[in-house]
């Protein structure tokens, strides 16, 4: 009897010690997708939020995206840090995380960074994460949109953590095949227009003969110029500007219109 009644008692401690340490790293109030703008299918946001909570667990930092369809009278930036920071977003105790915000009345859309995501998306992620998702929700494809951003923040993180620069897949392989087409071309012609010269191994040779008469040489010192510019002072952190936002805690991020 006292063996059955001490096992009981440790599974009752096992369970509210998972319930404390639960809590401490679940403040958030809402899912990682919230559509207020119905631009998604109910089957859609299944599928979307799933994805997100898989990468956000994998990575250890929060990927949410929030549509509305006003700002409230707030900057795009304003009301993303505070959805954000109001609601409990953010992953462990530095509360990482980075939230998409799409505003339907002017065609809005801010990207808000907290933490490690200030770092691992810098203001040039940021620009080449626009590029890649825009066209999408320019175009209404809404899922197409929001899945290539959670995949480009998916690699964007794991490349942070393993220290290496972030380049578009895509991009990055018609880059260097056309770079690498044009360079064949262009070099097979420089070629082909050299085939009359030949090595020479003397100065002298590529002079024509009694053409070059040098009597007096002299080397004569004019003068020295020396420039001094101040040191640009940056306001980013690992090429990340930052802002305060009305909770007082420093945010990374960035707004376009689509």
């Amino acid at each position: 009897m006292k063996k059955i009644s001490l096992f009981v008692v440790l599974i009752l401690i096992f369970c509210v010690a998972s319930l404390v340490t639960g809590f401490a790293y679940s403040d958030r109030e809402l899912p990682l997708l919230v559509d207020n703008a119905d631009l998604l299918t109910n089957s859609e946001e299944k599928t979307l939020n799933s994805k997100l909570e898989r990468i956000s667990e994998e990575q250890e930092c929060e990927i949410a995206i929030v549509t509305v369809y006003s700002l409230d009278g707030k900057t795009a930036n304003e009301y993303a840090d505070d959805f954000f920071d109001y609601n409990g977003y953010g992953y462990g105790d530095n509360d990482d995380g980075i939230l998409l915000l799409v505003s339907m009345e002017d065609r809005d859309v801010a990207i808000s960074t907290y933490g490690f995501a200030i770092k691992a998306f810098t203001d040039a992620k940021q620009d080449d994460m626009y590029d890649e998702f825009l066209p999408y929700l320019s175009s209404e494809n809404y899922r197409k949109a929001f899945s290539t951003f959670a995949d480009l923040c998916d690699e964007i993180l794991s490349q942070a953590k393993a220290g290496t620069p972030f380049l578009s897949g895509k991009r990055l392989i018609v880059s260097l095949g056309i770079g690498v087409v044009f360079a064949l071309i262009i070099t097979g012609i420089m070629k082909g227009q050299l085939k009359s010269v030949r090595y020479q191994p003397a100065a002298a040779s590529y002079v024509k003969k009694d053409s070059l008469n040098i009597t007096v040489s002299k080397d004569l010192f004019l003068y020295s110029k020396l420039d001094r510019r101040a040191r640009p002072k940056s306001s980013s952190s690992s090429g990340s500007s930052t802002h305060r936002s009305s909770s007082g805690r420093s945010h990374g991020g960035s707004s376009r219109k689509f």
